[in-house]
């Protein structure tokens, strides 16, 4: 294990976010490719949970709480669409 004294240290700067400015900084595109991989992993794991429920468990496919796990999956999939468009916007313009 090596020790460093806090002046060896290099300093971190602090991510840059900016609304205004037309490419992306590279923390929007971190945060991005973040929300993605987290949506993904939620729309999996909805998806399960509905093939589980009205596959295995046969409940009727208009329950409330499976119009609610719907709704829900339909979100998430719109919101990682549009995610997805941001970012192949950005690379498309040869932005990287």
């Amino acid at each position: 294990m090596t020790f460093h004294l806090s002046f060896e240290l290099p300093k971190q700067e602090p991510p840059v976010l900016d609304a205004y400015a037309a490419d992306l900084t590279p923390e929007e595109i971190r945060i991005l490719k973040l929300q993605i991989r987290g949506n993904t992993r939620l729309v999996e794991e909805y998806v399960l949970r509905l093939d589980l429920l009205v596959n295995k468990e046969r409940y009727p496919r208009g329950a409330i709480f499976i119009e609610k796990i719907r709704r829900r999956l339909e979100l998430l999939m719109e919101e990682n669409d549009t995610f997805r468009k941001v970012l192949w916007k950005h690379y498309r313009t040869g932005n990287n």
